[in-house]
Parts: C-alpha cells; structure tokens; sequence
C-alpha cells in the first residue's frame, strides 16, 4: 500500500474518532475511559494505563540506583550524623532517588509537550516548523537537556524525511481492559540502496517511483528508497529498560486491534539530553513482543485476583469455643 499521512489520519478519524477514549486521570496513576456500544464495563470504571499494568515487571537497574544513591548520601554525610539526627540523615538519604526521578521526569514531560507542540504545529500547516527549539516551553527554555532533546528530534525529522500523522494518540483494547497513549505514527523514508555515486542535494537526484512496490529510484546512480508507515516512541531516560519494549509493542498491538491497519515499522527514538544526537531502537518483531506484553498483563490481572482472595481468607469468619 501506498501510504501518505492524509491516508492514515483518515483511517484513524473513521476508526478511533475524537472523544471514543480519553483520559481519566487520577492521583493514583494514568485512566482511560471509553464510549462505545460494545464496552461492558460502565465509565466510572476506567481502564488503567499500559504503561502501570506493566510495572509488574520489576526493573533491578532501578533498584540498584536508588540502593547507591542512598550509601552515596551515607558516605558524603557520614561525619554529620549524631545520636539525635541519625533518623533525619537516613530519611534524606532514602530522598535521594526520589528527587533525581522527579527531576527526570519533568524534564521529561516538558521535552514530550515540546516535541507534541512541534508536529501538531507541523500538521497543521503541513510544513515542517523552522526551529523545534520554539516550541519548548518558556519555564525551560534554557534548560541545555531540552534543548539537546529538540536539536536531536529535528535531526531526526530531517534526516530520515519522517511527516508526522498522529501525535499523543488514546488507544484501548477491551479485551484486556487497558489504556494507553501512543507518541506519534508517521511516514518516514527507509533507504534500500545508497548508491554508489552520492549526491550532496537530495534535489539532484532523478527520481521515479514504482507504482507497484512503492519503491522510488533514482534514475542517475543505484540510490533506491520506500516512505514506511511507522510507529514511533520518543524516550529521553539516561537508562534505557527493558520494559520500554514491551509497553511500545502493546501500543502496536491496541493500534492494529483499533485501526485494522499495521506499522510497517516500529521503533524507540532515543533523544539525548547531552550532545543533541538520536539513536534509533527498531523492535524486530512487534507482534511477538506484544504477545509476551499481553502475558504480563494477564499476570497482573491473576495477581489482582490473588490479592482479593486473601482480603476474603483474612476475614474472620468464625470463632473457635472452647467447651
């Protein structure tokens, strides 16, 4: 299939309208909620995040940092501690983790609406934004990791000639009683041959299109390329976990479950807050990890079964009398 962005916007306008999920977010986590006639489930209970469902699987890189962290604290402070403010010291060093990920994580949620801003801009007026770095908001603009983030996504953009589609889209899937938002479905081109005779001008080279492989050449030397229809999660975590993959294949999944249309490639766009440069993750075969996903949570969904079990064991339910 010859695939172009009004192409998939369309698809996804008749399959998942505006308003069919959204989000229902709660001091406890991230929910979704969903209208559709099909749903069994009432709205005022929503559908947990993909993201919390798989938190089952424990991450010992975490736990590992939050352990060094906190000795780090003990032996840079170790000549302060006394009888009375023993407890005050380890409570700080327990601290340590926590405002290294919460600082991390804002960091993060601003690069996330910077990147959104900049491809909804993008849509909209169906030209590429001269600078991705407008589009940080005013409270970080300074920030150097924003700035690396946006510098590395513009890179990319250019690059790899990636046209946005979908940004922050809310997916579900009934079956397994789960919500989610997805970064971003685009086209972007996926080089066969570079050619031997490279042109330092994309505009030099002669190209022609196949009509029947969608493959486009160049008339002038061996270059040879496809636009693919892809799917696309943006991470700017220093640790790249495991989990990362499992969470973007379930997304991978819901969509296909959703739109009856599949991701010719799907990937982690890994944005560094250091140097401005990217890296790009390809999950090889999405539909696998995505089974392993939906295991996960059905592991979670017996665990919360267990859980309820022993609530109803814990009961007393008799008194033993002695005669």
């Amino acid at each position: 299939m010859k695939w172009t962005v009004e192409t998939i916007q369309n698809i996804i306008k008749e399959k998942i309208p505006e308003g069919s999920v959204f989000p229902q977010h709660t001091e406890k986590g991230h929910f979704y909620g969903v209208k559709s006639t099909a749903f069994s489930t009432p709205e005022d209970a929503p559908f947990p995040s993909v993201t919390g469902k798989l938190q089952i699987l424990k991450d010992e890189s975490i736990i590992n940092f939050k352990m060094n962290q906190a000795i780090g604290y003990v032996f840079k402070h170790w000549p302060e501690f006394t009888e009375a403010n023993v407890m005050q010291h380890l409570d700080m060093a327990e601290k340590q983790s926590a405002d290294i990920f919460e600082d991390a994580g804002d960091i993060g949620t601003k690069i996330h609406d910077a990147r959104h801003a900049y491809f909804m801009e993008w849509m909209k007026t169906g030209a590429r934004p001269a600078e991705a770095i407008n589009f940080i908001s005013a409270d970080v603009l300074q920030d150097v990791r924003a700035i690396s983030a946006m510098r590395a996504l513009e890179k990319f953009v250019i690059e790899n000639d990636y046209r946005p589609a979908a940004s922050e889209l809310m997916l579900y899937n009934e079956k397994l009683a789960v919500g989610g938002t997805l970064d971003d479905l685009g086209i972007m081109r996926r080089v066969i041959v570079f050619g031997k005779d490279q042109f330092k001008n994309e505009h030099e080279h002669e190209l022609l299109e196949n009509d029947i492989t969608n493959v486009v050449y160049c008339l002038r030397c061996e270059y040879k390329f496809r636009n693919d229809f892809v799917l696309m999660d943006i991470k700017t975590s220093n640790q790249f976990k495991d989990h990362y993959f499992f969470q973007v294949a379930l997304y991978y999944w819901m969509f296909f479950k959703l739109a009856r249309i599949r991701p010719e490639r799907c990937f982690i766009l890994k944005l560094s807050k250091r140097d401005g440069t990217y890296k790009i993750e390809d999950l090889k075969r999405p539909g696998m990890l995505a089974s392993y996903a939906r295991s996960m949570i059905r592991t979670d969904q017996g665990l919360d079964y267990v859980r309820s079990l022993r609530k109803d064991n814990q009961r007393v339910v008799g008194e033993i009398i002695n005669v």
